[in-house]
């Protein structure tokens, strides 16, 4: 979302159509949630915080969203959905799944902490939001099993890799990420890439090429 997209809209005669000052709103509408949210916390924040933050009237709030917590729900869907087309982009160049996984995680880390208010609202906010909020989140994070799950080709030996290992993985990942940006420090993220490699790859290439891939990264 281009902070020129944003802004307030000209006064007067501006020659955009219904559906154009629609959309405009909307998208201020979540950017100014996710401002909010960062400053103040989700249970803290009122449609008054969103809506100073939008510029934009009440009224024009709830004719986007019911309330809060669909607003929230909006702003999360667009950037996951954000964050998957430039993950899909990062891997389709990768010549193999390690590298693919790797370039995913730069991708996703270096989105992150060039947007600190967004990933403090996925990756802090949305796991104290309430019950619906949680839901979504846990949607999210349930879709990168299937692509970590494609590792599991590239393991060599007889012993098969328990059924939950790719669950472990993400809520490692998860955890790392959400206290960085939680501390504050949502700028360092791409610091976490060398760790990301080796929670990632360990369990398929095993904890030597895992860990020679990683100093790669770093």
């Amino acid at each position: 979302m281009a902070e020129e997209e944003l802004g307030p809209l000209p006064a007067g005669r501006h020659g955009f159509s219904r559906e154009q000052v629609a959309h405009n709103q909307r998208e201020r509408l979540i950017a100014g949630l996710a401002t909010a949210v960062a400053e103040r916390g989700y249970n803290a924040v009122t449609i008054t915080h969103i809506t100073r933050e939008a510029k934009v009237s009440r009224r024009v709030f709830y004719e986007n969203f019911e309330g809060k917590e669909e607003c929230f729900l909006a702003a999360f869907d667009v950037v996951v959905a954000h964050v998957r087309e430039l993950v899909a982009d990062a891997a389709g160049s990768a010549p193999d799944w390690p590298h693919q996984a790797i370039a995913a995680a730069q991708e996703a880390l270096s989105f992150l902490a060039s947007e600190p208010d967004l990933a403090r609202l996925c990756l802090v906010e949305s796991q104290t939001a309430g019950p619906k909020v949680a839901r979504r989140f846990h949607d999210a994070v349930r879709d990168l099993v299937p692509p970590l799950e494609r590792g599991r080709a590239e393991r060599s030996g007889d012993r098969p890799l328990p059924p939950t290992t790719e669950e472990s993985t993400i809520g490692a990942l998860i955890s790392l990420a959400s206290r960085k940006v939680a501390a504050g420090k949502a700028e360092e993220l791409t610091d976490l890439l060398p760790d990301f490699t080796e929670f990632i790859l360990s369990p398929y290439l095993g904890p030597d090429e895992a860990g020679r891939l990683a100093r790669t990264a770093a």
